[in-house]
């Protein structure tokens, strides 16, 4: 299997909300029009963060039970699950800034405040839908795990 093929085999296995995507896209094409680089400095962190997120959204997918992302059938509260309530938004932002600075794209930086605040609007939904699947299990996971972090 190509690698191209595998990128394409993990995109539809993990799917990379069109916000994070469409923020990442933005800051390359405004790049390429009117740089705006970072400090080389940021550049050994960018590759960090991206790592620490790509991995962060890896275990959690791993670990989400049985179901899928909008029916699960179990609720997951171990794991990263237990330190933040969103691991996968959590690491797709981690992976959004992590690539900004290690591609030192300034635009791609700044286009992460709002990617995060695009995808956020969908948590109070899934919020509800977890309360009316779980119940009181739901509420107590809740009022000891952070939304994000």
């Amino acid at each position: 299997m190509t690698l191209r093929a595998r990128l394409t085999d993990l995109a539809d296995r993990i799917p990379l909300p069109a916000e994070t995507l469409g923020g990442i896209v933005v800051g390359v094409v405004v790049q390429r029009w009117r740089p705006w680089p970072m400090p080389a400095v940021a550049r050994p962190a960018g590759v960090l963060c991206s790592v620490v997120g790509v991995g962060l959204v890896a275990v959690a997918w791993r670990e989400r039970g049985p179901g899928d992302l909008e029916h699960p059938v179990v609720l997951v509260t171990t794991g990263v699950h237990a330190r933040t309530r969103n691991p996968i938004y959590v690491g797709f932002t981690l992976a959004h800034l992590g690539l900004a600075a290690a591609t030192r794209n300034g635009w791609m930086l700044a286009t992460c405040p709002l990617s995060a605040v695009l995808v956020h609007r969908y948590v109070p939904r899934e919020e509800r839908q977890l309360h009316e699947l779980f119940g009181a299990e739901y509420d107590a996971y809740r009022a000891r795990v952070p939304r994000y972090l």
